[in-house]
């Protein structure tokens, strides 16, 4: 009987106002609030269910045609990890084949190279008679930095333990480390050489030829830590570093695990073994920006895996690493070796055009500023390069 009640009320309602209410509204006004009708009119009631019914469909199809935003946290270096075999590269025959392949990489092994087995760890011996810590303040000066930096790295890391400039006086009392340094520097220079016989991946021109440029030599020695684990890479932030344009690392064989660790272009550690008797050659961010971009580079230099303990557990550095960088002289400005358009070269012109400056894939930059900044901030989530490319 209630519902047959609401149903006259309602047509009343209705039939009394069949388009104005009495407020003029052209829509029927509701009906009084009686217990018996408390429910709105039929008519509305559906209209009503229909809509939310549509609305509640088209939100659905929304929600499974739209996926749902993934929050990603920044990645970490430290977890992205890959073993690699790197190309080799011989200069009793040097092959351009494996030469191209290092450059989409960064890195290689280089064979023929003439180093004798002995000079390295008589260099080693030698250097681990060096108190390093009365050298802090020579590295400093050594690599171009000023009193203020000597301060603010008075209690900041011990890497790296010493650097030497190969044509100063500071190795006069080392004569297996200064031969050591000489012959990797010759190295290095043949390399360089043979990188510009690959204008594709290389160099436009031979970088250090009589009257270009000079070059510098500088002998990084590194500590290497000990009772960590050699599967893991090295802890963020704890190696300093330097530019460069080609590094030359002398691996030294391990027990078990990778000989060195390298930070690729794209910021992830590498392992990387250690072949009889090969050099492991990094490519610098130097070499990127003289090769326009076509070289691949490592962020900072090789990274020997830790020594163990002899009791297991961590304890003080036992072992020195050596890395010498091929590298220029502080008042250096760094621009890439654009090579001249078939057009200059007809015409015999030495200037760069501006329609070669469009391809440019790099600012230039003064190496001095740029040094300090590499030198003081991490590279293991930013590349140094970012803010002078084009």
């Amino acid at each position: 009987m209630a519902s047959s009640s609401s149903s006259s009320s309602t047509g009343v309602a209705f039939a009394a106002a069949p388009g104005t209410s009495s407020g003029g509204s052209v829509f029927p006004g509701p009906p009084p609030p009686t217990p018996s009708n408390h429910k709105p009119p039929p008519s509305t009631a559906a209209g009503g269910t229909e809509t939310e019914a549509a609305l509640s469909a088209f939100l659905n199809r929304m929600l499974l045609s739209t996926p749902a935003p993934t929050l990603r946290s920044r990645p970490s270096s430290r977890l992205k990890t890959r073993a690699s075999a790197p190309p080799i590269v011989s200069l009793d025959s040097p092959d351009l084949a494996p030469v191209c392949a290092a450059a989409e990489v960064g890195y290689f092994h280089l064979a023929g190279h003439g180093i004798p087995s002995h000079l390295p760890s008589s260099a080693l011996a030698e250097l681990s008679r060096v108190d390093a810590s009365a050298l802090r303040a020579s590295n400093l000066c050594t690599l171009g930095f000023s009193e203020e930096d000597q301060e603010e790295e008075a209690d900041g890391d011990d890497d790296p333990a010493m650097v030497f400039d190969v044509d100063e006086q500071g190795m006069d009392d080392l004569p297996a480390a200064a031969e050591y340094a000489r012959r990797m520097r010759d190295v290095g220079m043949q390399m360089m050489a043979l990188l510009s016989r690959c204008p594709e991946v290389g160099f436009a021109e031979e970088p250090f030829a009589e009257g270009r440029r000079k070059a510098r030599c500088l002998v990084w020695v590194s500590k290497v830590g000990t009772g960590e684990s050699a599967a893991a890479p090295p802890a963020a932030g704890k190696a300093k570093a330097y530019p460069y344009v080609l590094g030359l690392h002398c691996q030294w064989e391990q027990e078990a695990g990778p000989s060195s660790w390298v930070m690729d272009d794209r910021g992830e550690w590498t392992a990387v073994g250690a072949p009889d008797g090969a050099l492991l050659v990094t490519i610098g961010d130097i070499a990127q920006v003289w090769s326009n971009g076509k070289l691949k580079k490592v962020r900072g230099m090789a990274r020997p895996t830790s020594a163990p303990s002899s009791d297991g557990h961590a304890s003080s550095p036992g072992r020195l690493s050596i890395t010498v960088l091929i590298t220029l002289p502080l008042d250096s400005v760094v621009s890439p070796l654009v090579p001249l358009s078939p057009a200059g070269e007809e015409e015999g012109c030495d200037e760069v055009t501006d329609g070669d400056a469009d391809e440019w894939r790099f600012r230039s930059f003064s190496l001095e500023d740029y040094a300090w900044r590499v030198y003081h901030e991490r590279l293991q989530f930013k590349d140094p390069l970012v803010r002078y490319r084009v």
